[in-house]
């Protein structure tokens, strides 16, 4: 009976690797099962929401830029019935449609991303204002800005920033890090951006 018992345990470890192994349609070779973002890149890999590179990897602690950061906001947002090829970006940028797009909604101002910046490592602020606008205007949740942030470094933040970053933080979508810091200045990682948008589409 012991054995039976044991020859049965077995089987179900074996059965529960087996459907984590093939939980995902696509797994980045850098990416692995251990990572703390594990679970949110192959979610919104298997999403169609991102992408790797074509070696196979993602590069969790690689930078993430205004186009590409801005791409995963529209695609996670993006209302049903509403085409990406009806925008009328007029950069030559892969990203233009996306950047007409998001003008258009008021997730961004204005020229606010340009030739210039389009292809330049986005930093934690300026995340938090998109996210924050998209959720509020595209998704249509409610503003919530009555919780202090908690954070020990945003007392140079502007009011407009310092309201969204309140939303942010009130919603879900964005943590700091373990010594109370923010860092508003500091650039993003990909597994970072992957997590935030993770949340943004839940």
């Amino acid at each position: 009976m012991m054995k039976k018992f044991i020859c049965l345990i077995g089987i179900l470890v074996i059965i529960c690797n087996l459907m984590l192994s093939f939980a995902y349609a696509k797994e980045f070779s850098d990416v692995a099962q251990t990572h703390w973002a594990y679970q949110y890149i192959n979610e919104l890999s298997d999403g169609g929401v991102i992408n790797g590179y074509q070696d196979g990897s993602f590069k969790p602690s690689g930078t993430i830029t205004h186009a590409e950061f801005l791409k995963l906001v529209i695609a996670c947002c993006l209302p049903q019935g509403i085409d990406l090829s009806d925008a009328e970006g007029t950069m030559d940028h892969w990203a233009s449609n996306y950047v007409w797009i998001a003008e258009t909604y008021g997730v961004i101002g204005k020229n606010v991303i340009n030739e210039k910046n389009i292809n330049e490592p986005i930093t934690r602020i300026e995340m938090v204002r998109m996210v924050a606008k998209a959720d509020m205007i595209m998704k249509g949740n409610s503003s919530d800005f009555s919780k202090e942030t908690g954070f020990i470094d945003v007392g140079t933040v502007n009011m407009e920033d310092l309201y969204m970053l309140r939303h942010t933080v009130a919603r879900g979508l964005i943590a700091g890090y373990e010594d109370g810091t923010f860092r508003p200045d500091k650039t993003m990682s990909r597994a970072e951006a992957a997590t935030m948008i993770w949340r943004l589409s839940k």
